[in-house]
């Protein structure tokens, strides 16, 4: 067997080969099993499922290179998009449930191969878990005759499929241990894999359409990640006692509506990854920007952007997401001006929020950023004074942050401007391209497709979040054009 590894890792192309068609013939025994009826189209599935991910596990091992694992992840991403399209592939796409499963699958291996390859015990501990856990937490759901069912975000799921997600992962874990958590005692190895057991469970949970093969080894490799950087900070203990308390204050907020469940869960696994990639000068930033607008919320009426159950996973994400990135980037492309995109993001996000929040305490009507025209009050694209003070206010409570950190006071100045000129864009964004409905009345329009209305303007694929997202995401590229100018 040794040898067999030591002469596969000496030809790289030679194992490219035996992978492909090893896969092709996996696919072309499903396919005859499932036209034949052999197994259950879904376990059957489950099945190819596991042994492509065991072999993914193996990968890191056998190819000193990431060049043909990515050859070959994206040849089969690029096989599964077309199947998927063409309805090709029916063993993989026709079961009781809409899923974009395969096509997540080697799109998280790209992601994960082709910035990661050295960390190679993190990748396959990470995929041997979405192999073997993710299907035996399935299977339990499919074939416990009454299991307790469950629905965080939009997919069904069962507490038993959970609780053997989270039991499958935590025995991985426990025989990888010595190879990614090697320089910890028994208690530090406990609590990282007890944290990492409850942001894969919880990564999976929220999965939507087969997403969890995407989540799951995002947040096993991240979390895995996390745990090595604070051991070597001396660190793991306070680390975990910081993450249950996080946990239970954003348990709190949950339980007073200001976050929806999978807000809640969304916002845990966001807090501990940016805690553990940035430390303190990351978290405080989004920290201020969440408990201030939080507060701010509930000044006149209610945000019409948050639902009833408060911020949901796509909301706290929108916000965040972008900055959570940077965080991330910083840690494995370490350069000062990554923390500077980071703080024009979060000014950003908190320049947009406050503009709303404050701008609902204004006596005049909002009007158009582009046309000028009068519009409702929360209607997308308008702006009021009182607003755009509101917007300078927000951007400037985060930039000045940085003065805590001895930072560039420069810098500071860059970021300020920068999320305050991205709320601004947030606003044409909203005046032009996000879609709108309006009802049959002719005269109400709304953000959200109710009954009685039609298409008004804007791209359908484009609703506040995604205005958010891209409000968020342009601060850090305002930020880059000024510093580079400066």
């Amino acid at each position: 067997m040794i040898d067999l590894i030591h002469y596969l890792t000496n030809a790289p192309w030679e194992s490219f080969v035996i992978f492909f068609l090893s896969i092709i013939i996996l696919i072309f025994l499903s396919e005859y099993s499932y036209r034949n009826d052999f197994l259950n189209p879904n376990l059957n599935r489950k099945i190819i499922h596991s042994m492509v991910g065991v072999a993914v596990s193996f990968s890191p091992f056998i190819f000193l290179s990431n060049i043909q694992p990515l050859i070959l992840a994206t040849t089969f991403l690029i096989i599964n998009l077309f199947s998927y399209k063409k309805n090709k592939l029916k063993s993989f796409h026709n079961i009781n449930r809409t899923t974009l499963g395969t096509i997540f699958f080697p799109l998280a291996f790209i992601l994960i191969a082709m910035l990661f390859w050295e960390y190679k015990y993190n990748i396959a501990c990470s995929f041997m878990i979405l192999a073997i856990s993710d299907p035996l937490s399935s299977l339990a759901g499919e074939y416990i005759k009454k299991p307790h069912k469950y629905n965080i975000w939009k997919d069904v799921k069962s507490y038993e499929g959970s609780a053997i997600m989270f039991l499958s992962t935590f025995i991985i874990l426990m025989l990888f241990s010595k190879f990614i958590f090697y320089q910890f005692d028994t208690l530090e190895s406990f609590l990282a894999i007890m944290t990492c057991c409850f942001a894969i469970t919880a990564a999976e949970a929220m999965s939507i359409k087969g997403s969890d093969n995407l989540s799951i080894p995002i947040a096993a490799f991240f979390f895995i990640e996390i745990f090595n950087i604070v051991s070597k900070q001396n660190f793991i203990i306070e680390f975990s006692l910081i993450i249950i308390l996080i946990t239970i204050v954003l348990f709190y907020f949950y339980k007073r509506k200001h976050l929806s469940l999978d807000g809640f869960l969304s916002s845990t696994l966001m807090a501990g990854l940016i805690l553990g990639f940035g430390g303190q000068k990351y978290v405080l930033p989004i920290a201020i920007f969440f408990i201030l607008s939080t507060l701010l919320s509930k000044i006149g009426s209610k945000d019409l952007h948050e639902s009833k159950n408060g911020r949901n996973a796509n909301q706290v994400f929108a916000n965040g997401g972008v900055g959570l990135f940077l965080c991330i980037l910083n840690h494995f492309f370490q350069t000062e001006q990554i923390y500077y995109m980071f703080l024009a993001s979060i000014a950003a996000a908190n320049s947009d929020t406050w503009a709303t929040e404050i701008g609902k305490l204004s006596r005049t009507r909002p009007k158009d950023i582009i046309s000028g025209q009068s519009l409702s009050r929360g209607e997308s694209g308008g702006i009021t004074i009182i607003g755009l003070l509101g917007s300078i206010s927000g951007s400037f409570v985060i930039a000045t942050i940085g003065c805590f950190l001895d930072i560039n006071t420069s810098y500071l100045i860059i970021v300020f401007i920068s999320g305050f000129l991205a709320s601004l864009f947030d606003s044409i964004l909203g005046s032009t391209l996000q879609t709108r409905f309006i009802l049959i009345d002719g005269k109400t329009i709304k953000e959200k497709k109710e009954q009685n209305s039609y298409h008004y303007s804007g791209l359908l694929s484009i609703d506040n979040n995604s205005v958010n997202f891209l409000c968020t995401l342009s601060a850090p590229i305002f930020f880059i054009l000024m510093y580079l100018i400066a």
